[in-house]
């Protein structure tokens, strides 16, 4: 059962645990089970967490898109997202606060042009975002849903909520506060007694009822 907060202490054996900024696999795993889609999509698949995931739960046809050649070197902003999916699982970049391609980074030589954690600009971010967001919105079935995990920045003393934010396409069925583990702000001192880390992110799952 899904309730509105939730905690994962341990990720499991899914995807690469290397890889940063993935999820435990059981957010996964609980989202598949409880709404059991006959057919499942997954954006920023990342290190393959969801594609193990789905593949332990027998979804031998599932979709999982990534500009990591790995997943095809899909570009979620300019390539066509396949349609008909019942529900649609994104994990996005919480800006740029890991980096996912290029040299010293989680995949590639080179970073991508596309990528959303090089963007510079906050705002910039945010529009790309919700490029994505609207794309992910048309390409499900009516009555599908998306589920966006999504996390709260923290820059230079300044608190910006991707969630408040971005655009929201769909009607919100839940909000979701998923408690966040082994994270850097929470082994880390600082001086000011004032700052208070961030240890969640949000899952907000959005119900597509109209076209």
């Amino acid at each position: 059962m899904i309730k509105s907060i939730i905690s994962y202490p341990y990720r499991g054996h899914y995807g690469d645990a290397r890889y940063r900024g993935n999820c435990s696999g059981f957010l996964i795993k609980d989202l598949l089970n409880y709404y059991k889609p006959k057919k499942f999509l997954e954006c920023f698949a990342g290190s393959g967490t969801g594609f193990d995931v789905a593949r332990e739960l027998g979804y031998k046809n599932s979709i999982h898109l990534d500009l990591n050649e790995k997943f095809g070197s899909f570009n979620l902003l300019t390539d066509k997202i396949p349609f008909g999916a019942n529900l649609v699982f994104s994990h996005p970049p919480y800006w740029d606060i890991v980096k996912y391609s290029g040299q010293g980074n989680e995949w590639g030589n080179r970073k991508h042009k596309d990528d959303l954690s090089h963007v510079v600009d906050y705002n910039e971010f945010i529009s790309k975002l919700n490029i994505i967001n609207k794309k992910i919105f048309d390409s499900i079935s009516i009555n599908g849903r998306h589920a966006i995990l999504i996390g709260d920045v923290r820059k230079k003393g300044k608190y910006y909520s991707i969630i408040k934010d971005m655009d929201w396409y769909g009607d919100l069925e839940s909000h979701i506060i998923k408690v966040q583990h082994n994270t850097r702000s929470s082994n880390k001192r600082y001086s000011n007694n004032n700052f208070i880390p961030i240890e969640h992110e949000h899952l907000l799952i959005f119900k597509k009822t109209r076209i």
